[in-house]
């Protein structure tokens, strides 16, 4: 009785609004529009797919991701699966421009395609055309829509590298009614921490939490070993001198970042910075580039130009993981924001990692700070001391990268955990008897 009200409240007043306001706002911003044109070419894509021929008895396996970090993430899973079973097909649907726009050809992925609009239609309609075996979303992007239809069409659903914050909206009223109301039709609910698996199960019988542990893990390991292989910079520009590379930065942190490496190089005058902005539009590189170009800076795109620059500023994106091979200490943005971004990426590499004050939702960077294999920085002034301190000090810095890289291999492995709990419920619920959707 419950479920019919709230989905009745839902697709016929909740979901309309929300396209309604997508449809509206796609008039002004072009990465809203992206994303309301790209999910009208979804039907045709995913039509024109099932007209290729493949084997319509190959299981087909439907993952779910926000934007282009939670596609990362499950790309260990995704590897997995093709290994457990080659005949598998991969789909993987985005929600955001910035996934979806933005991503590359993968290994084990047979499409790529942008989630429909969260309202019962477009997602049966969807659902049905491909028949996937299961439904795996990545992390937190549930969309109660594509819950129900998924229920309906007896489709087991997995919520992988699960995480719910203490202070999270979804917990209160009346989200956590509504919430409860979803996440009682997922199979199982894969936690990446023993907090999160005890906030899941307000909404959820204890039996469908489990505690596995984060893919990230899993997939910066492998990037870092991938990534000593490539060769992003002429090694002539970075070779025999510091290297600081700044990840997914945004103005609010730039404006104590900058500041900071331009009073370090006082200190340390041939150190090479590399900053990668989280968002390199036009607008953004234009001002950062403002502040430095009294100092010498050039764009990562024009580096057949390089003349002894200090400063590179990457204009594209996609590169950041692999950049961190050159880094003797990282500075990881979105910490003076929002939410510090991927700090495991750098720690891979066995660097010592720099952050700002806000990063309480992000598990790996708690642990990180509390075994002092980075450092939490408040200000500009903050910035340059332990820069300084960490480029000029080289047992400094080799004890806080040696305790990082031990981090990410310690917490390494939720990747078999989550398969093999997925293939069990998928052997147990095909069969007993369930109808393949």
């Amino acid at each position: 009785m419950l479920d019919g009200f709230w989905f009745l409240i839902y697709n016929w007043m909740i979901a309309p609004v929300l396209i309604i306001l997508a449809h509206l706002g796609a008039l002004f911003h072009p990465k809203v529009r992206a994303g309301v044109l790209g999910r009208y070419r979804t039907a045709g894509k995913i039509r024109r797919f099932g007209q290729q021929g493949s084997s319509q008895k190959a299981p087909l396996f439907l993952f779910h991701c926000a934007s282009m970090g939670e596609f990362e993430h499950v790309k260990p899973l995704i590897t997995a699966l093709k290994e457990k079973d080659a005949r598998c097909r991969i789909v993987v649907m985005f929600f955001s421009p910035s996934g979806y726009e933005n991503v590359r050809e993968f290994p084990g992925v047979d499409l790529f395609v942008y989630a429909p609009f969260d309202i019962w239609w477009p997602v049966y309609r969807m659902f049905r055309r491909l028949s996937p075996y299961a439904l795996l979303i990545s992390r937190h992007d549930v969309w109660p829509a594509q819950i129900w239809v998924a229920r309906r069409l007896g489709i087991p659903v997995f919520l992988v590298n699960a995480s719910l914050h203490a202070d999270s909206g979804r917990l209160g009223f009346p989200m956590g009614l509504f919430n409860r109301r979803v996440y009682r039709h997922f199979t199982r609910i894969l936690a990446v921490s023993p907090r999160d698996e005890e906030r899941f199960r307000q909404w959820v019988d204890r039996d469908r939490v489990q505690v596995v542990g984060d893919t990230k893990y899993d997939q910066v390991l492998y990037r870092a070993q991938e990534s000593r292989q490539k060769a992003l910079l002429p090694e002539v520009i970075y070779r025999n001198r510091p290297v600081l590379v700044a990840g997914s930065t945004w103005p609010e942190d730039e404006e104590h970042l900058l500041p900071a490496l331009v009073s370090v190089r006082q200190q340390v005058p041939d150190l090479l910075s590399i900053i990668c902005p989280h968002e390199p539009t036009q607008e953004h590189l234009r001002r950062i580039e403002a502040v430095l170009q009294h100092h010498g800076v050039i764009r990562f795109s024009r580096l057949e130009h390089y003349r002894s620059q200090p400063f590179i500023v990457v204009d594209r994106i996609g590169i950041l993981a692999n950049l961190y091979s050159l880094a003797w200490v990282a500075y990881v943005g979105g910490s003076f924001k929002q939410n510090v971004h991927n700090v495991l990426e750098p720690a891979a590499y066995g660097i010592p990692v720099l952050f700002g004050p806000v990063h309480q939702h992000s598990h790996e960077a708690q642990l990180l700070k509390a075994d002092g294999a980075a450092v939490e920085v408040h200000n500009a002034a903050e910035i340059a001391y332990w820069l300084k301190e960490l480029l000029t000090n080289s047992n400094l810095r080799t004890g806080k990268g040696r305790r990082a890289r031990e981090i990410a291999r310690e917490n390494s492995g939720a990747t078999q955990k989550i398969l093999q709990a997925v293939w069990n419920d998928l052997i147990h619920h095909y069969q007993r008897g369930a109808l393949h959707p």
